[in-house]
């Protein structure tokens, strides 16, 4: 929520700052005066330039980048995850809503929405430029590298027996026990003339996974992104189909003994070019600056030119940074 807030409330200093439009050609308007000293909309102006001019002009830009790039289905996506997220805030709060509005200069609840839709959209239109900047050869890399077709696995999983009242040696000899015993139904299994029936059988009886013991260890129809850990899923897919793991597999679980019943065709890039490009998106704006950075490249290819000497400078500075 504080990060969330923080880009509302970047966006609203300006806005609430100052709410009369500076006439430049009359500099000479007096806007307040104290103890006879009087201020003018050009003493004023050239004061707001130095402190807010280059958030008020990038703000600016943007919203009208937002507003040519913006599709209609975007509009509306954003609109549907914004009132989610509206009502989640409200709900959470309870009857400290109102107090949190107040806090943070909101004087009624469709304002705030307003801002949560403004983000929305200001996200949805930087993840279509950076979906635009994704290169083929990228999309194949990945492609190449991490899509895989399903597979389906049985498992039996020994866990040491191992307790946090243990000392180092006593821990270290549950996992030489847990790992004897995994070797041990190994040796038992290849010997086995109907492996997986066999298999099957035994990861009912030895096994100490919970969740898949009762149906023979049978893991179905994962992938890479299935969830399962890196060690069992590198296991498996490097198995034949109706081989199994020769020595355990050893996860922060346990030690595990593999057996591959099936292997699916790895999908087309054309079948899952879109989800390809939808996770090199998120792994782009994950990195440190990314949004930062996207948004200056989205700016230029708005061609922005500044033509005010100290906001472009200032804009020069912070851009360099990244």
């Amino acid at each position: 929520m504080k990060k969330y807030l923080g880009l509302i409330l970047c966006g609203t200093i300006v806005l609430t700052g100052c709410t009369k439009v500076p006439k430049l050609q009359n500099g000479q308007e007096v806007v307040a005066d104290v103890s006879g000293k009087q201020f003018t909309v050009e003493d004023f102006y050239a004061s707001m330039r130095n402190v807010y001019g280059t958030t008020a002009l990038v703000n600016m830009v943007d919203d009208y980048i937002i507003s040519q790039e913006l599709t209609e289905d975007m509009s509306k996506s954003a609109k549907t995850t914004a009132s989610a997220q509206f009502k989640s805030y409200k709900s959470s709060l309870g009857d400290n809503f109102k107090n949190f509005l107040s806090q943070y200069g909101y004087t009624n609840e469709e304002d705030f929405e307003k801002d949560i839709i403004k983000n929305e959209e200001k996200q949805a239109v930087l993840k279509k430029y950076v979906n635009s900047t994704i290169k083929e050869e990228e999309i194949n890399k990945y492609y190449n590298d991490n899509i895989y077709g399903e597979m389906t696995v049985r498992h039996i999983l020994i866990i040491p027996e191992v307790k946090d009242t243990m000392s180092d040696d006593e821990k270290a000899k549950a996992k030489e026990e847990a790992l004897a015993k995994a070797k041990l139904l190994i040796n038992q299994l290849s010997e086995s003339k109907d492996l997986e029936k066999d298999f099957t059988e035994l990861a009912k009886k030895e096994s100490n996974d919970t969740g898949s013991a009762s149906e023979g260890g049978l893991i179905s129809n994962f992938t890479n992104e299935s969830g399962l850990v890196e060690e069992f899923f590198n296991a498996s897919k490097d198995l034949e189909v109706s081989k199994m793991t020769t020595e355990p597999v050893e996860t922060q679980f346990g030690y595990h003994i593999i057996y591959k019943v099936s292997q699916n065709e790895k999908p087309t890039l054309d079948s899952v070019k879109d989800k390809v490009i939808s996770k090199l998106t998120t792994d782009a704006l994950a990195k440190e600056n990314a949004t930062y950075v996207y948004w200056i490249g989205l700016r230029e290819k708005y061609n922005l030119n500044i033509y005010d000497d100290a906001i472009k400078s200032k804009y020069n500075a912070i851009i360099s940074q990244y």
